[in-house]
């Protein structure tokens, strides 16, 4: 994104390019989320769910984008478009941020005032090739790029990069009217079931991966209900315990309390 040279932009205000978002910015969306569509043909298995949490996740994009809480969905919400979404000094107008600012590195600044309009990720698999600054022949390449030279974040691992792109991949570009073909993920989808894999094979670093990723997700749900907030607080000090046995390698307890968790879904 770039541009901390927009008009009436004053360099008290602009983007603070070691930690914080300027006043007046907002990176969440204000009104109702667009429908996040799947296509029908989609299998959900945990590579599509790790995928659809790493979109979620500030930490994909590095620690700039963790600082200031950004991460694909806030731009792209559902897969679509945060059309809410400002950040003074990177935007003209919401809905619209310039990517290749110092603001997210250096090494991409392009040195000119040009916010783009966020792009819909809505049928992404049959859009190729991509990019608007850069142009990709595929998702792959493509959404390296995004974390690794626009965001200035960790190269992902194979696993990430496959999932991500399983769930871009899956994202589909019509709502069709009684058509339930189409379906609607839910914002309170659970991503417990992420944690049998590593609990099995004993691989403590996954586990502990994954019950971050899970815990920050919680983090971010906003407007649940009081019974919801003391089921998720359960479901956090669950995660903790999981992790703790694990490091003591008591796996068979770390099981047990994941099964737990599993039930009360």
């Amino acid at each position: 994104m770039s541009a901390l040279a927009v008009v009436g932009t004053s360099p008290a205000v602009a983007a603070d390019e070691q930690n914080w978002l300027p006043p007046g910015s907002s990176t969440e969306i204000l009104r109702n989320p667009p429908l996040e569509l799947i296509r029908s043909d989609t299998i959900r298995d945990e590579k599509w769910l790790y995928g659809r949490l790493l979109f979620r996740s500030p930490s994909l994009l590095g620690e700039k984008a963790v600082r200031i809480g950004l991460s694909c969905n806030s731009c792209h919400s559902n897969g679509h478009v945060n059309t809410d979404f400002f950040i003074n000094g990177l935007s003209d107008r919401p809905g619209r941020v310039d990517v290749t600012h110092r603001f997210w590195q250096a090494g991409f600044d392009d040195a000119i005032s040009n916010p783009i309009d966020i792009p819909s990720l809505r049928g992404s698999r049959d859009t190729a090739p991509y990019g608007t600054v850069n142009i990709f022949p595929t998702l792959h390449a493509f959404t390296r790029h995004v974390i690794v030279t626009e965001f200035a974040g960790p190269a992902p691992d194979s696993e990430k990069l496959e999932s991500l792109v399983t769930y871009l991949s899956s994202l589909d570009n019509k709502e069709l009217d009684n058509d339930q073909s189409v379906v609607k993920a839910g914002a309170d989808m659970s991503y417990l079931s992420l944690l049998r894999s590593p609990l099995e094979k004993r691989d403590s670093a996954k586990l502990r991966e994954l019950t971050d990723l899970i815990r920050s997700d919680f983090g971010r749900r906003a407007d649940m209900t009081n019974a919801r907030i003391e089921a998720t607080r359960r479901t956090v000090k669950g995660l903790k315990e999981i992790t703790e046995k694990a490091a003591l390698k008591e796996y068979p307890a770390a099981i047990t309390i994941y099964q737990k968790l599993m039930s009360d879904q």
